[in-house]
């Protein structure tokens, strides 16, 4: 091999199109017999970094042999250095050389059973150490145990050195537990390997471009080889590189590399890990060579997208980058003339207050490139969230981006329902995570969609809003069976919806717990085929793209388990994020037609790429640039003295990315100020730019844009508060006492349940409210009276009796009875003595008896109804009406002005026979009490109410009036016009839209 002086070294500087110029040299020299002799393009052999440059050349070259009249050219040989195997091997020098032998009877490990076999080592550490650890800890620390060890496969470290770092004394607890751990890839891993004749990927592929870098050495090939992109920053990659650039025939041609720099800086940037040049300072040490070897790869200076403005933006870039030593030199510029429109030109700064807003404003930049013909943007981010915000952001004008990163498998669709599935499972069939599962579009559980949903939301309105039934499903159909019977409906559908639900789960739900994990496998993969629609006519992992690739990942899985972990057991608590650990290690891309102008690049995949515009997204602090991590194994001076690199190694990288992205002909820097709700911190590099150059343009008007998109061209006047004025037709010609009061307060309310027909529905798997314990503790005191045995057996006893006997009848009764078990008690006690004080006072007692009273109104009948609490036939011949509060009962100032007439308008009905029909004739009212029942201190009071003919009368003259009123067809059904008579909200409030015209000024009572 030649020396260094004869290495073959090339640049092409930042900002040029990296593989538009690579391709036309190569084209124009194969012509003149320049550099590599006589050759053609055909015999080359391309190195690159990444796949997608990979293809991204091939494009090149067949758009520069069309724009040299050629029709038709063979392409060269075009390689990857990130993904080696044997077909990379190049065999073309004639002397057979194959892999080294020392490696011939290995066979690469896959990495899913590579991960198995490494689980298999940590539970056995687990157990042997006395760690307690579940299934999804033991997952987590194989995967993080993989990473570390491809980390310290990449930089060749001796991971036998581990226990030899420091002695015991010197080391806390923590990191002596950490070093026994790692014995698991010091010790068991490689014995594993040797007994299994296995090499990990990564040991092979250093293996593999050594042994191509050795015969390259041994048997310089006669076509040319250029490695290009590449910074080395792969020790193995580094050594193949410097063979290259040793052949006769060989080049690498580097990224970006500063030739600007003085020879002081450059000594400053190959100490500083966190200077974008300090990659390629390492990579030209390596080769022994000077910045004075590299010449500019031919053609590259001569082309037109190399603007000059680009050019001065990049050296700028270069100068305010320089290592904080090397500061200094800012203090000598002429900072009067130094202004950023002309250090930095073309490019553009945005800060967007939210991660939605940044999304938003960047999908503006890159529709509005597409106005332009032929333009193109890129956005370049280390933001997976950004990036996923953006795409769905181009989706308002149909626009599908390429996303180079695509998702995890996780997050697909296919992925989504079987976690909604194992969740609903896992939850017992709670209301929320089973209406999630029975909703998705995908499920059908063999019926038609649309029959489908209408059993859901049978099911879902019969038992599920409210507070929450019994849970499981044999809970679901005994409360399902209670509410048919009560309301006497054919819920005939829900129930057969159950029933169907019961055959889908039964095989996972009839499996031990835990249970192996290869029958966890098999099981959803079965659940996953009921759960489908009738409609779809492919199996499950035979349907979309993303289930056949959920299909393939299960088969991978399935094979791998069956070898490696049969025995594995896991219980279902686990499962659900067992599998999301597993599919969020797996990348989707979907294969879908996408604008090919407009693309979604990693920063390493941007490094080679090129675009008019490119929008440097998520520049944050611990985004972009990630934050320096030394990971949970070694702390950082035992990372430096077993020879690991230093954490801030990921900035310099990072910082390089940056730079080579920012010296595009166009770009725009965006960062969000808050972050999930927290300020966020501009990335170093912002703000070494804006501290040299000052203040970068601002792009506010991309903001500006995207919220107008969603703006209204005027703002509408606020809402007037809503006035109906239904037919008298079709108003209602029969109230409750309740729903007069209902009238007095909120008109509307009666408007919406009585002539719009709309009940009320509650919020599903609501949280048990005053109302559900009030309407709790009423059936007990109605059960209680209608026994009759009160009178004579121990109240208290029966009364908390009744209470265990509802607890599993009553919506959310477990929940009222765990929360408030002592005041039920300490009520008990005190209604047994309030009830034994009245005994010799009471003929009989009836609870929760109906009246119905008509009135002529208007020429027309209008029937009052009533139910009341409990109403007792006292000895004397009169009556005493009851009404248990578990609240506050209404004030008497209320009662006196007819706001609250519940039970004067019942003693009014009781006084006129109302209540006849049900065995209680017309009589006279003694007594109106209010029981109000806190279980509090006093945990019962009589609150009592004279039954004065005058109030009584009163209330009645108020009705009739308020009915008369409401008689009237131009008389509308206001929202709220006693606001703060009795400031409660309505369930109908957000259809009166209360939000858009009430204001704290406006609470006062209306007309």
């Amino acid at each position: 091999m030649s020396d260094s002086r004869s290495a073959k070294l090339y640049n092409i500087a930042a900002g040029q199109p990296f593989l538009a110029i690579l391709a036309e040299t190569l084209i124009d020299d194969a012509l003149r017999h320049g550099l590599f002799g006589d050759y053609a393009v055909e015999q080359c052999h391309i190195l690159l970094p990444t796949r997608r440059s990979a293809r991204q050349l091939g494009d090149a070259f067949i758009a520069a042999a069309e724009a040299r009249g050629q029709m038709a050219m063979v392409m060269p040989r075009i390689s990857t250095l990130g993904d080696i195997d044997e077909d990379f091997l190049d065999n073309s020098a004639g002397d057979g050389f194959a892999e080294p032998e020392a490696t011939q009877h290995l066979r690469a490990i896959d990495p899913q059973e590579r991960f198995f076999e490494l689980l298999t080592l940590v539970r056995k550490w687990a157990e042997t150490s006395g760690q307690a650890l579940d299934e999804v800890r033991l997952h987590a620390l194989a995967y993080a145990l993989g990473d570390f060890l491809d980390e310290a496969n990449l930089e060749e470290i001796d991971l036998s050195r581990l226990h030899d770092l420091v002695s015991e004394g010197d080391l806390a607890d923590y990191w002596q537990q950490s070093l026994g751990f790692l014995a698991i890839i010091t010790e068991a891993w490689p014995q594993h390997l040797a007994e299994n004749k296995l090499q990990d990927a990564v040991l092979r592929r250093n293996g593999l471009l050594d042994a191509q870098a050795a015969d390259w050495q041994a048997n310089p090939p006669d076509h040319p080889i250029i490695a290009a992109g590449s910074t080395g920053s792969i020790k193995a990659t580094a050594r193949l590189l410097k063979t290259i650039a040793g052949l006769p025939n060989g080049a690498v041609i580097l990224p970006g590399l500063d030739l600007t720099a003085n020879a002081a800086c450059w000594q400053m940037i190959g100490k500083d890990v966190t200077h974008p040049q300090n990659a390629l300072a390492h990579l030209l040490n390596h080769f022994d060579c000077d910045r004075e070897q590299v010449r500019d790869w031919p053609q590259a200076a001569s082309q037109p997208a190399q603007s000059s403005a680009a050019t001065q933006r990049s050296a700028n870039l270069q100068a305010a980058l320089v290592p904080a030593e090397a500061t200094a030199i800012w203090a000598g510029a002429d900072r009067a003339d130094i202004k950023p429109e002309t250090a930095l030109p073309d490019c553009q700064m945005l800060e967007a207050p939210d991660q939605r807003s940044e999304a938003g404003a960047i999908a503006m930049a890159m529709r509005q490139t597409l106005e332009t013909p032929g333009k193109t943007a890129a956005l370049v981010t280390r933001d997976r969230h950004l990036a996923r915000r953006v795409t769905a952001e181009l989706q308002r004008w149909h626009i599908e981006i390429d996303d180079s990163a695509g998702r995890p498998l996780s997050k697909t669709p296919a992925a989504l329902l079987l976690r909604l599935a194992l969740d609903a499972a896992r939850r017992d069939f709670a209301p929320v995570p089973l209406l999630a599962l029975l909703k998705h579009p995908m499920v059908g559980l063999g019926q038609k969609r649309g029959s489908h949903l209408a059993a859901v939301r049978q099911l879902e309105k019969a038992i599920l809003r409210g507070p929450r039934p019994a849970q499981s499903l044999a809970g679901l159909e005994a409360a399902l069976g209670d509410v048919a019977k009560e309301t006497k409906n054919n819920l005939q559908e829900a129930e057969q919806l159950l029933a169907r639900l019961r055959a889908a789960f039964a095989a996972l739900r009839d499996m031990a717990d835990p249970t192996p994990l290869s029958a966890h496998i098999d099981q959803l993969a079965e659940l996953a085929e009921k759960l489908l629609c009738a409609e779809d006519d492919a199996s499950f992992f035979d349907g979309a793209e993303d289930r056949r690739a959920l299909g393939a990942f299960f088969e991978n899985l399935r094979a791998h388990v069956q070898q490696a972990a049969p025995d594995f057991n896991l219980s279902l608590a686990d499962w659900p994020e067992v599998l999301d650990l597993w599919l969020s290690r797996h990348s989707f891309r979907q294969q879908r037609q996408t604008t090919p102008r407009l693309s979604i690049w990693g920063p390493l995949e941007a490094r080679l790429m090129h675009a008019d515009l490119v929008i440097l997204g998520g520049l944050n602090e611990g985004s972009w640039p990630p934050l320096p991590e030394t990971g949970p194994w070694l702390s950082r001076p035992m990372r430096e003295k077993l020879g690991l690199s230093l954490p801030e190694r990921q900035i310099g990288q990072a910082a390089h990315d940056f730079v080579q992205a920012a010296s595009a002909p166009q770009i725009l820097l965006t960062r969000a100020v808050k972050v999930d709700g927290a300020p966020g911190v501009a990335a170093r590099w912002l703000r070494r730019l804006e501290t040299l150059y000052g203040k970068l343009p601002r792009a506010s008007y991309l903001l500006d844009w995207w919220q107008q998109l969603d703006r209204p061209d005027c703002v509408p006047q606020p809402v007037a508060p809503p006035a109906p004025c239904p037919p008298l037709a079709a108003r209602p010609r029969q109230l409750s006492v309740t729903q007069i009061e209902t009238l007095l307060f909120d008109p509307y309310a009666i408007y919406a349940r009585k002539v719009l027909n709309l009940p009320e529905w509650e919020a599903v798997d609501a949280s048990v409210s005053a109302a559900h314990r009030g309407s709790f503790l009423h059936g007990l005191f109605e059960q209680l009276i209608k026994d009759g045995k009160h009178l004579r057996d121990d109240i208290a006893s029966a009364l908390l009796t009744l209470a265990r006997e509802a607890e599993s009848r009553s919506a959310g009764g477990a929940a009222i009875l765990q929360f408030w078990q002592a005041r039920l008690e300490a009520t008990a006690l005190w209604f047994a003595d309030y009830e034994r004080d009245r005994r010799a006072q009471i003929a009989d007692s009836h609870a929760e008896i109906t009246g119905r009273w008509p009135l002529g109104i208007g020429g027309d009948t209008f029937t009052l109804t009533a139910k009341a609490d409990r109403i007792d036939r006292l000895k004397s011949g009169g009556y005493a009406i009851i009404d248990y509060k578990t609240g506050q009962p209404p004030s008497q100032t209320m009662i006196k002005k007819h706001l609250a007439v519940q039970m004067t308008l019942e003693a009014a009905m009781l006084a006129d026979g109302a209540f006849a029909e049900n065995g209680l004739p017309a009589g006279r009212v003694e007594r109106l009490d209010y029981i109000k029942l806190s279980g509090r201190m006093p945990p019962g009071e009589v609150i009592s109410v004279p039954p004065e003919a005058e109030l009584i009368n009163g209330a009645v003259d108020m009705l009739q009036k308020l009915l008369a009123q409401y008689q009237d067809p131009d008389q509308p059904y206001l929202s709220h016009i006693r606001q703060r008579a009795r400031p409660f909200a309505s369930a109908y409030d957000h259809l009166a839209r209360l939000a858009e015209w009430a204001s704290d000024d406006s609470e006062g009572d209306r007309p």
